[in-house]
């Protein structure tokens, strides 16, 4: 499953399809994992905050082809921080969207004194637990990550997270995750640490 996919598992209680974090912490770290995406498949580059794009080709995947074209039509706008933001903005749905037509997820409402509570509820609890169950398993037997997953644990971590997956977090967990962060390409430690810092930026805004 693509970066995304997984991370969208994580940042979700697999039980009710309740997020674990603020809407828009949860979209930044969206964001991040789509943006990793397109990095792995050799689509766009990120360099000293600006985000190039190096291959127009269209993805096999809907969604991924469109955040593609989105870059590409409006190339004026380099900046990775203004792309993580715009990219943010209901990357929840969109990639839960995906995750319904792959078959993986359904689409739950229910009525609430403010209006309609929204959810993604998995079909197949054990392959929704997976992503964070992988992650545990690989740290926690000193593993090496593939780029995949070194990029999941990344956006674990910068958005909080981390407890959930390992759940005592102690400092050779952490110096693991470190280290797996360190092993990725300098465009991809790059979208993690803008990440973090919109994350941030977002837990201390008023509006949130």
């Amino acid at each position: 499953m693509a970066i995304a996919d997984d991370y969208f598992f994580v940042v979700h209680d697999v039980q009710t399809g309740k997020l674990r974090l603020h809407v828009r912490a949860a979209g930044l770290g969206l964001a991040g994992a789509l943006l990793g995406d397109l990095i792995l498949n050799g689509q766009i580059d990120v360099a000293s905050g600006t985000l190039i794009v190096v291959d127009t080709h269209p993805p096999e995947d809907d969604l991924a082809d469109a955040i593609l074209r989105q870059l590409t039509a409006d190339r004026q706008h380099r900046s990775l921080r203004t792309w993580l933001a715009f990219v943010s903005q209901g990357a929840i749905d969109r990639v839960g969207v995906r995750l319904i037509r792959a078959g993986h997820v359904e689409l739950t409402k229910s009525r609430r004194l403010w209006g309609t509570a929204v959810r993604y509820v998995p079909i197949d609890l054990s392959m929704a637990n997976w992503p964070a169950d992988r992650l545990n398993q690989l740290v926690s037997r000193g593993d090496p990550l593939n780029f995949s997953d070194a990029m999941l644990a990344g956006l674990v971590a910068v958005t909080g997270l981390t407890k959930h997956v390992w759940w005592e977090g102690d400092a050779v967990t952490l110096r693991q995750i470190s280290a797996a962060v360190a092993s990725l390409p300098m465009s991809m430690r790059e979208v993690l640490a803008h990440t973090e810092a919109a994350v941030g930026d977002a837990t201390l805004s008023p509006h949130t």
